[in-house]
């Protein structure tokens, strides 16, 4: 369901509890709609009620759009987290951008795909791809708690590593199978989240922190039929309050315009 039929039921759900709870007050005072004009018949009386239902349904409806037009903020922790739609990259701070598990930097719609996160990054933002293959190198003596491993005879990234290049913080975010394919199971893909928030605090240097909607892109995620935007938000959320992180730059999550039209914006302020 779209951001918009799910702001549109919410205000149908509002104006009819404004209505009724408006409706039981004049009751408690001994007054009724029919008082209004006690000549009237009832079904004049009806269509009074039913055109005031639609009209303060469709201004809550107008306000909740505005509101929510291109961008929401919440506040976890005392720490404002703007949520918006828009172009990643030209956002400013130390971007996030998921890799697999082996950091793999080959752009070629097999290895990586150019329509990725990660491969618009290498396309477009890295200037030499050897110094970008070095650093991945070089990052096996981080001070990291998450140690590499071999795996299939390649250097593997445990879910959640982070290393750093340039303004970008390349996330371990998936696995990847004998077909060139990233995924990562349900049940990984919180702890993965937990692991992540660890590695920012220990690359970040006060920084504004930039966050993609993790998982929202082409990563296939099993035990998840189709995806969830609303819930892998709430679950990126979720883990922050957890990991009792508190950036001092702040933190936007940039969601793409398909994955922003269906968030529900209302539930997630709810929570947060």
């Amino acid at each position: 369901m779209s951001s918009k039929k799910i702001m549109f039921k919410k205000s149908l759900n509002l104006s009819f509890a404004i209505i009724t709870g408006l409706s039981t007050i004049a009751g408690l005072w001994g007054y009724a709609i029919k008082d209004l004009n006690e000549k009237m018949p009832w079904w004049q009386h009806a269509l009074i009620l039913f055109g005031t239902f639609v009209t303060l349904s469709v201004i809550i409806f107008i306000i909740y759009l505005f509101v929510n037009r291109k961008a929401f903020k919440l506040s976890i922790s005392g720490k404002d987290i703007y949520i918006c739609k828009g172009d990643i990259f030209k956002k400013e701070g130390l971007i996030l951008i998921p890799f697999n598990e082996y950091f793999g930097t080959k752009v070629d719609d097999v290895i990586i795909s150019h329509r990725s996160l990660n491969g618009k990054m290498i396309d477009s933002y890295v200037d030499d791809v050897n110094r970008l293959n070095d650093t991945i190198l070089k990052a096996k003596g981080d001070k990291s708690e998450l140690k590499p491993y071999i795996k299939k005879g390649k250097t593997t990234y445990p879910l959640g590593r982070i290393i750093k290049y340039d303004n970008f913080m390349m996330l371990a975010m998936s696995h990847f199978d004998d077909q060139n394919r990233a995924y990562i199971n349900v049940s990984e893909y919180e702890t993965m989240l937990m692991n992540m928030w660890g590695e920012i605090r220990r690359v970040y240097a006060g920084n504004p922190i930039v966050l993609p909607l993790i998982g929202g892109g082409l990563t296939t995620i099993n035990g998840m039929v189709d995806k969830d935007y609303t819930t892998l938000l709430k679950c990126i959320l979720c883990t922050l309050k957890r990991s009792k992180f508190i950036p001092d730059g702040g933190i936007t999550i940039v969601l793409t315009e398909e994955a922003f039209d269906k968030i529900d914006v209302v539930k997630i302020k709810e929570v947060f």
